[in-house]
């Protein structure tokens, strides 16, 4: 394990910039409260663990954002797993301008960024443009997803 930031249901500013991990992973789980931040830009995250970013169990509190921004992530199966992740009320992701890449190219299941349950609420969005992916799939949405009065999924 790299580095793991568990929630607890207040406010929180995370910030990784200009950051090199070569072993681990960055694991966020629990809830992160209103207003919080989670900024991850222009870093290189390279692990040999399944995953180099991984939420596990998360809901983002109204108006909180994650913003995956200008990094070079590379994970052995996923470079980004959304385990399962809730946006409520104005929150959003963002992932934007990143090379996402995986090692493993001899399976159907490596996925530059895998969604396996997310939940864009009310005024929430989800948004992934100008990424450069190098995996078996690009963007997966593997299991549930689901979008409610004026929630926005744009890729």
């Amino acid at each position: 394990m790299g580095l793991s930031i568990k929630g607890s249901g207040t406010r929180v500013h995370v910030s990784v910039t200009s950051s090199m991990l070569y072993s681990g992973d960055l694991e966020f789980e629990g809830h992160f409260g209103v207003s919080s931040q989670i900024l991850v830009a222009g870093s290189t995250l390279v692990t040999t663990s399944s995953s180099a970013i991984h939420f596990l169990r998360s809901t983002f509190g109204e108006n909180t954002k994650l913003l995956l921004l200008d990094n070079y992530i590379e994970g052995d199966i996923y470079a980004v797993y959304l385990s399962v992740v809730a946006l409520v009320d104005g929150g959003g992701i963002i992932v934007k301008g990143n090379t996402l890449r995986t090692k493993k190219k001899d399976d159907k299941s490596p996925s530059a960024l895998l969604v396996e349950t997310v939940d864009v609420g009310k005024g929430s969005y989800f948004d992934v443009e100008n990424n450069t992916m190098s995996a078996v799939n690009g963007i997966y949405l593997f299991e549930v997803t689901t979008l409610r009065s004026a929630g926005l999924l744009r890729v």
